[in-house]
């Protein structure tokens, strides 16, 4: 996919994301690699299609989490899962509202769109687990925020070099066992 140049390629581009079954990380990574002419006529519009899309998949994401949650049938495993898909889809959005042709002033005011929508929705979640007695779900989404922690770590992580153990360690050697 190209990155877009022109007004209409990054529309058209926008208007894909709204459409369902598309590949949605490969049209962001498209549009974090186009460019554009900021003027004031183009600005507004595409500003405004932002929106449109941010509110569309915020929306979109909201029913797949909540599609997933219903058919998880309280098991841990399931739970989990539908909260790291729904940060993921969250994470997608956080990318599009750092695109690199809007002005800082923009950049936060999207990404506060989205921090709130998602504070909001951890909040729900976590009041609709304290009618959970054993306090499990609340733990589960305490430890398992939708919000973000850290956005820039994993993929700083991920270029680090791994520390590889010298081949001769102790890490295989029998260990003396007790028996009470």
């Amino acid at each position: 996919m190209n990155p877009p140049s022109y007004y209409s390629e990054w529309i058209q581009l926008f208007y894909q994301l709204k459409v369902l079954g598309q590949e949605d990380e490969k049209i962001i990574s498209a549009l974090e690699k186009g460019r554009l002419e900021w003027t004031p006529g183009v600005a507004d519009k595409i500003v405004n299609c932002t929106y449109d899309v941010i509110e569309f998949k915020l929306k979109h994401a909201t029913r797949l989490f909540q599609q997933e949650l219903d058919h998880s049938r309280g098991e841990e495993a399931a739970i989990i899962s539908a909260i790291i898909n729904a940060r993921y889809r969250f994470d997608l959005l956080y990318r599009l509202c750092r695109l690199s042709i809007f002005p800082e002033e923009i950049k936060e005011s999207l990404i506060n769109v989205v921090s709130k929508y998602v504070g909001d929705s951890q909040e729900a979640l976590l009041e609709s687990a304290r009618h959970d007695r054993t306090g499990q779900l609340a733990y589960m989404i305490r430890h398992n925020s939708l919000i973000q922690q850290q956005t820039q770590a994993p993929a700083a992580a991920a270029r680090e070099p791994i520390e590889q153990k010298e081949p001769n360690s102790n890490q295989f050697k029998p260990r003396r066992r007790v028996l009470f």
